[in-house]
């Protein structure tokens, strides 16, 4: 990096000198890894795949998709509290983008509960066809 300096000389003419960093052009700058996002949203969706298999043998069918949902819902957040501690926008995949798509499969997953099996689920009966 080259800067300039004006310096007032013997007979007050001023002169410039232009100062250079030789290491500065030596420095090999790596572009940050945007793998993070990547590795995020594999493990997120790794988690409720996980999770849903576990529910599913362990709760009634009722109780699987609204657990999943929820789940999905609270990754969605925390991943948007990483972006938001931590802002950077590229290019590529980003933070906001692996939420945005943990909402939108939330979302996708908590249409596919029917009705009647909420209300079963909110009444707490467990009457299931």
């Amino acid at each position: 990096m080259a800067t300039r300096k004006a310096l007032a000389g013997p007979g007050n003419e001023e002169f410039a000198i232009t100062t250079t960093n030789p290491i500065e052009r030596l420095r090999v700058r790596s572009p940050p890894s945007t793998s993070g996002p990547h590795i995020v949203f594999a493990g997120a969706l790794a988690a409720a795949v996980a999770t849903a298999a576990v529910l599913d043998q362990s709760l009634s069918k009722d109780h699987v998709l609204p657990a999943v949902s929820t789940l999905l819902f609270v990754l969605a957040a925390a991943v948007a509290l990483i972006m938001w501690r931590r802002p950077r926008r590229g290019p590529r995949l980003s933070y906001w983008d692996v939420a945005g798509v943990l909402t939108f499969i939330g979302v996708c997953v908590a249409a596919a509960i029917e009705p009647d099996q909420m209300v079963r689920l909110v009444a707490g009966t467990d009457h299931s066809p």
